[in-house]
């Protein structure tokens, strides 16, 4: 699973058992770079964070309060107990409860993981999808910067404002750091930044207001990947582009095509990629907040606004909708 948020950490859930997500086992990934050009590539190792149940946790969380589980000091304490960590882009000093390590894994889980070694330097980590025949998943990142560029950290990148889309090979027969076998065939083992999905800033805005070339992908979000099209799906959520897109990229070819924009200021959501629904196919894409204005939309929010008003009930309505004219599969 991904993970929203500034200098986060790329996070496995493997279940007991198959198809039941009540109990498991929670992971953090270690990044080790093998490449820095163009989002990166990297090798991924597990670390094993615990192990517990839904109901277990939820106990936890309603008996302990956060001061429980970790003491935590902005400054250097100057007490041994405490351990330093970078969090959410700040260093941070803590100090967790003997006997808490459930609670510390599953309700601290951000100070926790780095306590343990994990990689927390990713931002906007979006949308996941599974390519169940080639065993890749894919991954968005909606924009690659912050500790993903600091050179003294485990992802050590360019800065991307606009955002890249990452592949990762999944293996079988995997081991976490301590050694104790990984109960899944489908564990991340490598990650890289796919080319045709790696967004371009501008220097300067072209004539429209973009700040991203329009020809790639700015800030992907939702992913959604069809097996009997062999394409993944990208929705954009970007403040880089006046409009936002739905892209197709055919993971053979590796073309890829814009197939959809949406009213200037809103955000391509709510994709879903549906091979076979009662013999029928669909490609789901809505979107909303139409007319959300930002800086980029200057040159046309004049002439813009009352369009957008007057199809969208004054930025009051939005559309759900499918995308029709796919090939029978």
């Amino acid at each position: 699973m991904g993970d929203d948020g500034t200098d986060t950490g790329l996070f496995m859930f493997i279940a007991d058992t198959e198809k039941d997500l009540r109990s498991g086992s929670l992971y953090v990934a270690k990044w080790t770079q093998t490449a820095a050009a163009a989002g990166g590539a990297a090798t991924l190792s597990w670390i094993k964070l615990g192990s517990t149940s839904s109901d277990y946790v939820k106990a936890l969380a309603d008996t302990l309060k956060a001061s429980d589980i970790v003491t935590v000091s902005k400054t250097d304490p100057l007490d041994a107990s405490y351990s330093k960590i970078a969090y959410n882009g700040t260093t941070e000093w803590v100090k967790f409860s003997a006997g808490k390590d459930i609670a510390a894994a599953f309700l601290e889980t951000h100070r926790y993981a780095a306590l343990m070694g994990g990689t927390l330097e990713f931002s906007k980590m979006e949308g996941v999808a599974l390519n169940k025949k080639d065993k890749l998943a894919y991954i968005a990142m909606s924009r690659v910067e912050k500790e993903m560029q600091d050179l003294l950290g485990d992802v050590r990148v360019g800065k991307i404002t606009a955002g890249a889309t990452y592949e990762l090979k999944l293996s079988t027969g995997q081991k976490d750091t301590s050694g104790t076998t990984i109960g899944s065939d489908w564990v991340p083992t490598a990650m890289a930044a796919i080319p045709a999905l790696v967004g371009e800033d501008l220097v300067t805005p072209d004539v429209v207001g973009n700040t991203a070339t329009v020809d790639k992908i700015s800030n992907a979000d939702n992913l959604k990947f069809s097996e009997k099209l062999r394409t993944l799906f990208i929705g954009e959520d970007s403040g880089q582009h006046v409009n936002n897109f739905l892209w197709a990229y055919n993971v053979d070819t590796k073309k890829l095509s814009r197939i959809l924009s949406t009213p200037a200021g809103g955000e391509s959501t709510g994709l879903q990629a549906v091979d076979n629904l009662n013999g029928f196919s669909y490609i789901m894409s809505n979107f909303q907040h139409a007319g959300d204005w930002t800086g980029i939309h200057a040159g046309i929010k004049v002439n813009a606004d009352p369009l957008i008003n007057a199809n969208w009930n004054n930025k009051k309505s939005s559309a759900v909708g499918y995308i029709s004219g796919l090939p029978v599969l």
